[in-house]
């Protein structure tokens, strides 16, 4: 009997306060992709013809849980297929959960030689500026290489806004 009313408490204690988990569908213009610095590109200079993509957002499902620390939250998000291309450095390709603080998340892949020479690296970052029912927000996205593109190093990094909306989910 008294496994029971243990059980039945630490049940009832669970069912209290759960976590908050919110989704969001979310939109990101990809314009500032089509506008590219020169170090994005072998020899410094952009392609003289390019894809301009206007009015077309992005879209896609992110997700934000509590990490079971007030301060802390993790974001899962994918990559578009075959990463966010900067242009002839490496995409980034970084997807899965993020930690953060609710506000912001961000992540790192780096590619090192064994003495520790950066080779390769890609950067994301996601921050919420404006929150409620419909969010906004910046996504980061930085790329950098020593000895891409014909052994040139190339070092790129762009902001893409996006709108969320939230849709508040009970777990």
């Amino acid at each position: 009997m008294r496994y029971l009313t243990t059980a039945v408490l630490l049940t009832v204690l669970a069912g209290c306060g759960g976590e908050e988990i919110r989704r969001y569908r979310v939109a990101v213009n990809p314009a500032p992709l089509s506008a590219l610095a020169g170090s994005c590109y072998r020899g410094g200079t952009p392609p003289p013809l390019r894809v301009e993509d206007r009015n077309l957002f992005r879209d896609f499902e992110w997700t934000v849980w509590e990490a079971g620390r007030g301060d802390s939250a993790f974001l899962e998000l994918d990559a578009p297929e075959g990463g966010w291309r900067l242009g002839d450095a490496p995409p980034v390709t970084l997807s899965g959960a993020i930690i953060g603080d609710g506000e912001s998340f961000s992540a790192e892949r780096v590619m090192a030689t064994s003495d520790g020479q950066v080779q390769e690296s890609m950067s994301l970052r996601v921050v919420f500026e404006e929150r409620g029912t419909i969010s906004k927000g910046l996504l980061e996205l930085a790329s950098r290489c020593a000895t891409c593109a014909g052994g040139s190093p190339l070092s790129c990094d762009t902001r893409l806004s996006f709108t969320a909306r939230e849709e508040v989910l009970q777990e």
